[in-house]
């Protein structure tokens, strides 16, 4: 059953070694991968980030092998099975790479990072273009939706949402019924979120928090949000259509 211990899924996290600004050794990805399986968590997406104007999608790719070379056997000997894609930031110049090479596993979605500036009615229309012309070879999961409340409005959140692709959550941000936690609530409850990450960094600011998100969901919707979320995490972490 969906939501058993062992059987929840974090959808975003940085717990691969010294990759980026994540987990800086194999000994801090093993407290977090504890952390992780203590709260249920039993399959985790590993998204690194990348940022195509520091790195080509080759270096990007040796990097991250690297990394799984000292984090898989942690992974294997917790008990936790893992996907490896990359969190990738959004530039219009990612149209001239060949993106499948950082898909979830062996999916055809992609975690995109929207820049944090103000969300302007170009750049929309820009972002609609590209997500258009990677479609259907691609699946577009927008990371932390709520995260560009910062530096845009909702409205144009909305707008953007519109391309074809699934909305992704972080747990975290469900903790305070700010202006983000609002948001991600009406995002739910118009069935526009699809799936939930930790975005996990390290094991003191920003540790892994399941447990955040299945409270707040639980106590402020239903626990069948909750569990609405891991069922799709479940298909898409196979592959499958939601």
């Amino acid at each position: 059953m969906i939501g058993d211990m062992g059987m929840l899924i974090d959808f975003h996290s940085h717990i691969l070694p010294g990759i980026d600004d994540g987990s800086k050794n194999a000994d801090m990805s093993r407290k977090m991968l504890e952390l992780e399986k203590k709260s249920g968590i039993g399959k985790i997406v590993l998204t690194p980030h990348f940022y195509l104007q520091e790195q080509s999608v080759e270096k990007f790719l040796d990097n991250r092998a690297g990394a799984i070379e000292k984090f898989a056997p942690i992974a294997e000997e917790l008990g936790i099975d893992v996907k490896y894609g990359a969190e990738v930031l959004y530039t219009k110049s990612l149209v001239d790479e060949d993106l499948t090479k950082l898909c979830i596993g062996d999916t055809n979605y992609m975690l995109i990072e929207l820049p944090y500036q103000r969300l302007t009615s170009g750049f929309i229309n820009e972002f609609r273009s590209f997500a258009g012309s990677i479609f259907p070879d691609i699946q577009l999961i927008l990371a932390h939706a709520e995260r560009y409340l910062s530096f845009t409005s909702a409205e144009s959140i909305y707008e953007i949402m519109n391309a074809d692709m699934l909305v992704q959550l972080n747990s975290g941000d469900f903790k305070a019924f700010s202006k983000s936690a609002k948001f991600m609530f009406d995002l739910l409850q118009r069935d526009l979120a699809h799936l939930l990450g930790t975005d996990c960094h390290n094991i003191t600011s920003r540790a892994p928090d399941m447990d955040v998100a299945r409270n707040a969901i639980s106590k402020k919707i239903s626990p069948h949000c909750f569990s609405h979320l891991m069922h799709n995490a479940e298909k898409v972490y196979n592959g499958e259509n939601i």
